[in-house]
């Protein structure tokens, strides 16, 4: 046993050293199934990403890690359909079960097919938060745009099996999978690193070239997450995933930091000079979309993001509450 499982570790490296050309940004294109709601894409040997499709109908980003003894699921798309199609493509691409689905945050766009995969065997992984939030808080989420069957997909989520407030590791087999809270989108964030890929998960800590949701974020210290994302050991050869919008480098990373800056900023400066509610978002969306107007829900995010910007400024935005131990 002990000489099969050295003989995959070293497969495994050689695997690892295939990664330059793709690190560099030659991401390529993977097989899904026919009418599956993503477009899989390969990051790295064993790694992919399932990059939401066009209509948005997998309504976020997951990623797929193949070690030598299982496979690691981050995130599950909003619908069970989509994750079926999900855990299919991984039946396409290797025998090995799908031992763990780790959830980068508690919103139903990516929590809302956890199930199929706790079917499939999978224990579901989240921040501490998650397991408190997924019932009370994606209703508000939602808001008045939620349907009655989402009503019930939410009722139904399963409650994750680990937390952690701060890390962990994840061992397949010989492949490393490295899972770390960081503030910023909602309180209760985690991502997934993939060492010997080189790549990062983000989550929502990370849209490129999409304006983000902010209703759960503290916009000072997701920026300094995003900081932290640049000044990771050979960040400028590290392959971040989103949580919405194409697979990412360091510069996507580093734009999508400016355009929080720049939110948080303009905001500063017009409520500095007198501005609230109405003047003060007609003040701050031109400076936003004349640099930011051709990202992705741009139009739909950026009023709601210069009124959430402002309460938590005011001190008057309302925040999901941490549980108490």
């Amino acid at each position: 046993m002990t000489r099969r499982r050295t003989l995959r570790s070293v497969a495994l490296a050689a695997l690892g050293s295939l990664t330059t050309s793709l690190i560099a940004g030659q991401v390529a294109a993977q097989d899904a199934p026919t009418g599956a709601p993503f477009v899989l894409k390969t990051l790295a040997p064993g790694v992919y990403a399932a990059i939401d499709g066009p209509g948005h109908k997998a309504g976020s980003n997951a990623g797929i890690v193949v070690g030598d003894d299982g496979v690691a699921v981050i995130d599950a798309f909003f619908t069970p359909d989509a994750a079926k199609a999900l855990l299919a493509t991984i039946r396409q691409l290797t025998p090995w079960p799908v031992r763990y689905v780790v959830n980068t945050h508690y919103h139903v766009d990516h929590t809302g097919g956890d199930q199929v995969f706790r079917d499939a065997g999978a224990v579901i992984i989240a921040h501490r938060n998650v397991r408190e939030w997924l019932h009370s808080e994606n209703p508000r989420l939602l808001g008045d745009r939620m349907t009655p069957a989402q009503r019930a997909l939410i009722a139904g989520l399963p409650e994750p099996d680990l937390t952690t407030t701060t890390s962990l590791t994840i061992w397949l087999g010989a492949r490393r999978l490295d899972v770390k809270a960081y503030p910023g989108h909602t309180g209760g964030d985690l991502i997934v690193k993939v060492p010997d890929a080189k790549t990062v998960f983000a989550g929502d800590l990370l849209w490129r070239h999409t304006s983000p949701n902010v209703i759960d974020g503290r916009i000072a210290p997701w920026i300094a997450t995003d900081n932290a994302f640049l000044a990771l050991p050979d960040a400028a050869h590290t392959i971040f995933v989103p949580g919405h919008g194409q697979v990412a480098d360091a510069a996507d990373v580093a734009d999508f930091r400016d355009y929080l800056s720049d939110l948080l900023s303009n905001v500063r400066k017009a409520r500095a000079a007198g501005l609230r509610g109405a003047a003060l978002t007609a003040q701050v969306l031109p400076k936003m979309k004349a640099k930011y107007g051709d990202w992705d829900a741009f139009d739909y995010f950026i009023p709601k993001e210069i009124a959430f910007t402002e309460a938590e400024l005011n001190g008057t935005k309302y925040l999901p509450v941490a549980p108490s131990d």
